[in-house]
């Protein structure tokens, strides 16, 4: 969300008073209109620009609204920089399993622009949004393995500046020097004085306090609980898919149930689930959130971009295979060793483990629980 930066301080009757609000954007940002914009210098594939992205604390550019795609294109257009001379990724990417386009960050449809309604078909599969210089940045489609320069877009930082006339001193002063008085100069000490009386009183105070640092109120829980359909397994909730799916349709059949691809972050969550799936009758490999990032040659959470801190791979699985066997490899686990993780090429259809966070339920007072309608028992031996 934007960020609002403002002081509070008292004004005189009779001051006039004009507002000034600048929209700013992190360092390697350009401003176009209101949303900040990166403009990616090396060529890399889009699901590599997506982690570039996210390492900006940003996301590939989202074009939702016709104003915004011809503000964007005005810019690359008419820039005097070669910004606009290549094809740069965006954020949409064709679900070829629901014939759609879709924002690859959030997993909604993309629907003002008249490129997702017409360009459709199984021609389209693993494809994803390039603005092409070829059409004044306009959107084309390209192969998603294909290497492009890429935009990255992230919010702007908001700032109001007030500045006051006064009468008597017929002219324009800006008000925030007035936060520092012992650093003007005696004529600039006048002026503050008139404006906003002795300025020793009239110091610049916070909207919002910094809290005092409290002791938690959070109470034990007795328990979690999940949605209906999911499984609960310590704080976690998970699904369990009933059909394979290749890595990035598992990815984007989570995010429409408001969900995620599981990641696994600690040893206590991968042995719930592991003993979990060891008791099912039926054994599927299962795709899970890890991804492989070739070129920096780590296993990241494809959700957060984040490198994994734990890992669960079996032993023997990662040996005998470098890191340029690894590309395109996603992360699944694997019956055959335990359930412990194994990798291979996410154009491999396999099953899926979709997960939300569980939430806390504590029991106040004397409560009287319905007997279950169905209980899962899980003997470890």
């Amino acid at each position: 969300k934007n960020k609002i930066c403002f002081s509070v301080v008292s004004v005189n009757r009779g001051d006039l008073q004009s507002v000034t609000t600048k929209y700013v954007c992190p360092e390697g940002f350009h401003l176009v209109g209101r949303k900040c914009y990166h403009f990616g210098t090396n060529e890399v594939t889009w699901h590599d620009s997506h982690f570039f992205c996210i390492t900006l604390n940003s996301t590939l550019a989202i074009v939702d609204s016709q104003k915004e795609m011809t503000l964007l294109r005005h810019y690359l257009n008419k820039t005097i920089t070669d910004l606009g001379k290549y094809e740069r990724w965006i954020g949409g990417i064709y679900d070829w399993k629901q014939m759609r386009w879709k924002w690859g960050s959030s997993g909604q449809p993309i629907s003002y622009n008249k490129f997702s309604r017409m360009q459709k078909g199984d021609k389209f599969k693993w494809n994803c949004i390039v603005l092409n210089p070829a059409k004044e940045n306009r959107w084309s489609a390209r192969k998603c393995t294909d290497k492009r320069h890429y935009v990255c877009e992230t919010e702007t930082n908001t700032y109001i500046q007030f500045k006051l006339f006064n009468k008597k001193i017929r002219k324009k002063f800006d008000i925030a020097k007035c936060s520092m008085p012992e650093l003007l100069p005696k004529n600039d000490k006048r002026k503050c004085l008139k404006l906003l009386g002795p300025v020793e009183n009239n110091e610049p105070a916070y909207i919002v306090e910094r809290p005092r640092p409290t002791k938690s109120t959070a109470l034990d829980p007795d328990g979690f609980v999940c949605p209906p359909h999911m499984v609960v397994l310590g704080n976690r909730c998970y699904t369990f898919s009933k059909s394979p799916a290749t890595w990035t349709d598992a990815y984007f059949n989570c995010n429409k149930n408001n969900s995620k691809l599981a990641i696994v972050s600690s040893r206590s969550q991968d042995y719930n689930l592991r003993i979990f799936l060891n008791n099912f009758i039926e054994k599927h490999d299962r795709w899970i959130g890890g991804m492989y990032d070739w070129k920096n040659n780590q296993w990241k959470w494809a959700m957060t971009g984040k490198p994994l801190k734990y890992k669960g791979f079996a032993k023997a699985v990662l040996k005998k295979r470098g890191g340029e066997n690894l590309a395109w490899n996603t992360i699944f686990m694997d019956p055959s060793l335990g359930h412990r993780w194994n990798a291979d090429k996410g154009t491999q259809k396999k099953h899926y483990i979709c997960q939300v966070k569980a939430k806390a339920v504590k029991k106040l007072g004397l409560v009287n629980l319905k007997s279950p309608q169905a209980t899962i028992t899980i003997v470890t031996k």
